[in-house]
């Protein structure tokens, strides 16, 4: 019998400059009639070049209705900023998402559904509660917890970090009334 190798096993992040996405900015369809959510989250051509049809040549549909895609709305009233805050390490870590600093209405006829998260490695989605706040935490690992720093702790917009490890990872928030919230994390704009 063979001795296995007890070292810990590290999930870091093993590449030495931020990862590539893998995939395009999703896009959201919402059926008016059931309220049935599709993402398409397409791989980029660069990372699968066997893919022979195009993108954006399919029709969605459901209930018997073509869907277009869901677009993020103009609004930017305080009930609807999404604020951000990133911690953890260099193995695992977590973005902590609020919706106009967790005070928006979370009542049946007026609330956030769910939020997404665009990510290196693809996406998450989370549905909220609805007697909740307006909040949602996505953990993250593997690439997706990539960072620049020794730090053990990242809070991106409050200490400024100089390094942006979550740069161009974009969240999406819909609220039941208003639609689509867009919000691309670039290091500043944090709680």
């Amino acid at each position: 019998m063979q001795e296995t190798d007890r070292r810990p096993y590290s999930k870091r992040c093993l590449i030495s400059h931020r990862p590539p996405f893998r995939t395009a900015e999703p896009l959201f369809y919402r059926c008016p009639e059931c309220g049935a959510l599709t993402i398409r989250n397409t791989p980029l051509p660069s990372l699968s070049p066997s893919s022979s049809r195009p993108a954006g040549n399919e029709t969605i549909r459901c209930c018997g209705r073509t869907l277009s895609p869901l677009t993020p709305s103009g609004l930017s009233d305080e009930e609807h900023q999404i604020s951000f805050t990133v911690f953890g390490g260099f193995e695992e870590n977590a973005l902590h998402i609020l919706i106009g600093d967790g005070s928006h209405p979370m009542q049946e006829e007026h609330h956030i559904e769910w939020i997404y998260c665009r990510t290196f490695q693809g996406g998450q989605l989370k549905y909220l509660p609805r007697r909740g706040r307006a909040a949602a935490v996505f953990a993250f690992g593997d690439e997706d917890a990539y960072v620049y720093c020794g730090r053990s702790i990242c809070k991106m917009g409050k200490e400024h970090c100089q390094f942006c490890c979550k740069r161009g990872n974009v969240v999406y928030a819909y609220c039941n009334v208003h639609g689509l919230f867009r919000l691309e994390l670039d290091g500043i704009r944090g709680s």
